[in-house]
């Protein structure tokens, strides 16, 4: 039988779990909220051999082996050497799924909290790192990540393209039920731009965008308008408001890189 590095990967994911006091699986569970199957590949040729697992992390939280017993929220297509990238943190879900190494039957927003899965359980990227723009507790954390690695992916001449189309510094404060704030810059002014945690030593914003974290998250995928939100008090702006309009150029850009309305079939 063909051997795959990432059935180990599912044995530690398991022991960590076990070793949760309930409180911190009920927690886990809370963040996620999701059931994920996974179809792992040996390697990319036409007849490698498939394993398959799921993660119920919806109301137990649970990995085993085999399909779902009930059909999955997510199905996620990706070789064995993908998995095991995803789950020691040297490939973030962001960048797999930008450049269609992952596969992916259900909402791309479910598939972002992989990487919650992988840190609550002792995996993925290391928190505080400095690419690591996410805020607990924040759904927005997934959307910043999403335009930060699209940047990532294209080549300088195509990222100072993306400049001289922007040409403005964005400044994010966004709130979640908690009245916690998550701060973000965004510098798409100056060389090749870049999108950093916080604010951005010696930087000014252009434009400052207070709003609620799910009215961002809403705003990203499409199921409220921008200039709606703005006349009915979701948006603050502060600043040169038509840079408001070529961030919503630039998010359906990364929308339609990514493929964040729709399924993507990974290139196995």
């Amino acid at each position: 039988m063909t051997t795959f590095q990432s059935e180990e990967i599912f044995a530690r994911l398991n022991e960590a779990l076990d070793a949760f006091a309930p409180a911190e699986r009920q927690s886990l569970v809370k963040q996620v909220n999701g059931v994920f199957e996974f179809h792992i590949k040996k390697d990319n040729s036409p007849n490698a051999e498939v394993k398959i697992y799921h993660a119920e992390v919806k109301s137990q939280g649970i990995i085993k082996p085999g399909p779902a017993p009930a059909s999955p929220e997510i199905t996620l297509f990706l070789t064995d050497e993908d998995m095991v990238a995803l789950a020691v943190g040297d490939l973030s879900g962001a960048r797999a799924f930008i450049t269609d190494r992952i596969g992916l039957k259900g909402p791309m927003m479910l598939a972002m909290k992989l990487d919650v899965i992988f840190r609550s359980l002792g995996m993925g990227p290391p928190k505080g790192s400095e690419k690591d723009l996410a805020y607990d507790g924040f759904e927005s954390s997934f959307l910043i990540l999403q335009i930060a690695e699209y940047l990532d992916v294209l080549s300088d001449e195509e990222r100072k393209a993306e400049v001289a189309k922007v040409k403005g510094i964005f400044l994010f404060n966004v709130k979640n039920d908690k009245k916690e704030t998550a701060v973000w810059m965004m510098d798409m002014k100056n060389g090749v731009g870049q999108m950093k945690k916080g604010k951005i030593e010696g930087l000014k914003p252009d434009i400052t965008l207070e709003m609620k974290d799910k009215d961002f998250v809403d705003l990203f995928m499409g199921k409220v308008n921008g200039q709606k939100a703005f006349m009915t008090g979701k948006i603050k702006v502060k600043g040169a408001i038509m840079l408001a309009l070529k961030l919503d150029t630039m998010m359906k850009d990364t929308q339609e890189k990514i493929g964040f309305f729709g399924q993507k079939q990974a290139k196995l």
